[in-house]
């Protein structure tokens, strides 16, 4: 299990769609938080979304699919995002995450 992940916004995260870096396990990756649907999805570091894999809050689950993105990671991305989210009541500049 992945001890601790960083999450980062990559640029003004005041807009309706927020581009994160993330770091864990000797990986990185990229997530784009859309804002106004609360919607993730695994992304390269331009934004571009990778395949069709996204979390929808209404659904409150994972969907579809994306070469090469490792979804455990990608959920524990989107949780850490969602609590600091869920504190600040916007998009957070920085949402690390720690399991022990």
């Amino acid at each position: 299990m992945t001890a601790s992940i960083g999450i980062w916004a990559q640029g003004d995260p005041s807009g309706e769609s927020v581009l994160y870096r993330w770091e864990a396990d000797q990986q990185t990756g990229y997530v784009t938080f859309e804002v106004p649907t609360r919607r993730f999805r695994p992304a390269d570091d331009s934004g571009q979304p990778i395949g069709d894999l996204s979390f929808d809050p209404a659904v409150g689950e994972p969907s579809g699919t994306a070469a090469g993105v490792n979804q455990r990671l990608f959920n524990q991305v989107v949780v850490a995002i969602m609590r600091a989210y869920r504190r600040a009541g916007t998009a957070p500049a920085t949402a690390h995450a720690y399991y022990y």
